[in-house]
């Protein structure tokens, strides 16, 4: 699917006559690992579901340059247009709901509601963005024993790691297998480059969902989660425990009751 941000892999399941939900998955993680435990509870519930792979994961090509997640949000909505899809709600995890926060401001009229996992409106100050280059450069030079490990350390929380044994290695094998220049080019614009749109959030009414991970090292509650529940009219805040930066994977049941419950009313 052609986008501003190049081609993108979409995969587009569930009744093809419901309504809508799009899925775009955190940094480090393709859609199916971000998302898929998710979506057979969405397809029961008859919703259509466009499961997006960024670029440089999953079957998407990588990025050959660097991007705004403004530029991310358009490509978010060139897939609805591509797919004939009017109106969606929006899941985001991590640098999904970044995207989702910056579709809702540029064109509210298409989103029906909101799904925010992890994530923030955030942007980042001189010192973070220092980081992030020193980041990108150890991902376009390779981490001994491979980035994946590192990833596992810092996003799923010990619960995860002690209980779902198969996954910590999937992901990490995940993270391995994204190409190197790539990865680092997304992770220095949504890590990095990201703008500031916390004093633009009373602008959004959608019905939000914002989900948080007690244990969440990447993106904490406060103040991330917290702005957006404080900010977003109406917004409900659910944290987690035992949870991490990977809510809807490391606690598939509970989220699924949670988006049950928000999409309700709009299905």
């Amino acid at each position: 699917m052609s986008t501003t941000l190049g081609p993108l892999y979409v995969q587009d399941a569930g009744p093809a006559d419901g309504p809508v939900a799009l899925l775009w998955p955190s940094l480090y993680s393709d859609g199916d690992t971000s998302w898929g435990a998710q979506l057979a509870g969405l397809h029961a519930l008859g919703w259509r579901t466009l499961l997006v792979d960024p670029p440089g994961t999953g079957g998407s090509a990588p990025a050959s340059r660097r991007f705004t997640m403004e530029e991310c949000g358009e490509a978010a909505l060139q897939v609805l247009d591509d797919a004939s899809v009017e109106r969606a709600v929006f899941f985001g995890l991590s640098w999904g709901g970044i995207v989702a926060l910056r579709v809702a401001l540029i064109a509210p009229h298409r989103v029906t509601a909101l799904v925010l996992s992890n994530t923030t409106a955030r942007g980042v100050g001189f010192s973070e963005r220092l980081q992030v280059r020193m980041i990108a450069l150890l991902i376009r030079v390779g981490v001994p024993g491979g980035l994946g490990r590192l990833v596992v350390a810092g996003m799923l929380s010990k619960n995860t790691l002690r209980h779902d044994t198969g996954f910590a290695p999937r992901l990490a094998k995940t993270v391995n297998n994204l190409d190197k220049a790539g990865l680092a080019r997304a992770a220095r614009s949504v890590l990095g480059d990201r703008s500031d749109v916390v004093d633009d959030l009373h602008r959004i009414t959608a019905p939000t969902l914002v989900i948080a991970g007690a244990e969440d090292k990447a993106l904490p509650q406060a103040p991330h989660s917290d702005d957006l529940a404080h900010r977003i009219v109406d917004a409900r805040l659910v944290v987690l425990p035992r949870v991490a930066h990977l809510a809807p994977r490391e606690e598939p049941t509970e989220v699924a009751a949670q988006i049950k419950e928000i999409l309700a009313p709009l299905g």
